[in-house]
């Protein structure tokens, strides 16, 4: 039962899946709503490159997982055993947050604040986030 906590708090604390598909709705969203040229090509780079970092990040996670989860199967591991992998976990998600922020600031400046709005509206029935 702990074991399938650990991994359920795991991987549901990732949330790479739904920024993937995220991702793919801004590249679709600057496709269709900034002008061609250099700009919306530059735009897209930097969405390729946070697609890229989310995959590395997803096959890091993963990797970083199965050795945690086969520690914490181990009858006889000791916290000092499970710790460092946890740190680890810790340490590798925090970069991809932070790098995924960066991404966010570069795309907001090389977008106007009209091309922003149109590009992260809401969904036809989500909720307007708050100012």
């Amino acid at each position: 039962m702990l074991i399938a906590l650990l991994t359920l708090y795991i991987l549901g604390s990732s949330g790479t899946l739904p920024l993937v598909a995220a991702l793919d709705s801004v590249k679709k969203s600057v496709e269709k709503d900034v002008g061609a040229g250099p700009r919306r090509t530059e735009l897209l780079d930097v969405i390729e490159r946070a697609e890229h970092a989310t995959r590395d990040a997803t096959e890091k996670r993963k990797s970083t997982i199965h050795d945690l989860l086969g520690l914490a199967h181990k009858y006889d591991a000791q916290d000092a055993d499970i710790q460092p992998k946890l740190k680890q976990l810790r340490a590798e998600t925090g970069a991809y947050q932070q790098q995924m922020i960066r991404y966010r600031f570069e795309l907001k400046g090389k977008m106007s604040r009209e091309e922003w709005a149109k590009v992260f509206a809401p969904a036809p029935g989500e909720a307007v986030p708050a100012r």
